[in-house]
């Protein structure tokens, strides 16, 4: 079993360590901060500051980056975006990646989490009747707004929580647009996408590879087509999962286990 230290390290700004500390107290570890690092300087979700990588590669940065600042071996960083859907992209998505780095012991392992289920929404002064529906929808007071100038884009205010403050800014800037906010303490959503990325990082953590015995031994894709339970054609639904470890680069097809067969709903000869 993986034994996390007793106090770790985790980068950022916006009390992840509170949204987190919950799924790594059980391993008797407490999560701690430093405040004098400055994880925004990675990017912003409100656009001050261009994040210039993607997430993965940008959590790692912030990750060792904060880790040489407090002069630790071992520290957790955790990194988002709101964009399309890789596989769809009429859709939107919150995708999550939390990275666990142990210099001293050679560990470089991740967590991640993609999600449709998020507060990313956007209402401008010319649709001001529909405010108290819009604040209703998006459960205002636990999820933060943000407000701009909807003519230069520039940010007013940030992490609005209340309502007599909000309509004071909107009466002192009647060119206002209001935007959800996606930092992780004013983002109740994110939240939970954050915590399942920490949850699939400790999943991975107790993953074992069975040639090296490796950490992070994980699915990695699918390959296969499961056949329909009525014509026994090749339906679109993968048949295996295909693990890999990044150690060794041992790779196994293990026959997902949920079903053997699909519904003919899915298979393009009985459902073309």
């Amino acid at each position: 079993m993986v034994k996390f230290p007793s106090q770790l390290l985790i980068s950022t700004k916006h009390q992840k360590h509170q949204i987190l500390q919950p799924l790594f107290g059980p391993f008797g570890t407490t999560l701690i901060t430093d405040s004098n690092f400055d994880t925004d300087a990675f990017g912003t979700f409100c656009g001050g500051i261009p994040r210039l990588e993607g997430p993965k590669i940008t959590v790692k940065e912030k990750c060792l980056a904060g880790m040489k600042f407090s002069n630790t071996l071992q520290g957790l960083a955790s990194e988002g975006s709101f964009g399309l859907h890789p596989a769809y992209p009429f859709l939107t998505v919150n995708e999550e990646w939390v990275v666990y780095i142990d210099l001293l012991n050679q560990i470089e392992v991740y967590g991640y989490s993609l999600s449709l289920d998020l507060c990313f929404e956007r209402l401008n002064n010319r649709n001001a009747a529909q405010l108290d529906h819009f604040l209703n929808r998006i459960d205002f007071g636990k999820q933060g707004l943000i407000l701009k100038d909807e003519s230069t884009g520039l940010v007013i205010q940030k992490g609005i929580s209340c309502k007599s403050e909000l309509f004071r800014l909107l009466k002192a800037h009647p060119d206002w647009v209001l935007e959800t906010e996606l930092r992780s303490h004013f983002n109740p959503k994110r939240q939970i996408n954050i915590r399942r990325a920490a949850q699939n990082l400790i999943d991975r953590m107790h993953s074992f590879c069975p040639n090296c015995q490796a950490i992070g031994y994980w699915v990695e894709g699918q390959e296969g087509n499961l056949p329909c339970s009525t014509c026994q054609s090749q339906t679109n639904s993968y048949q295996y999962l295909k693990f890999h470890c990044f150690e060794c680069r041992h790779e196994e097809l293990v026959r997902r286990k949920d079903k053997l067969v699909e519904d003919p709903q899915y298979c393009p000869i009985c459902n073309p």
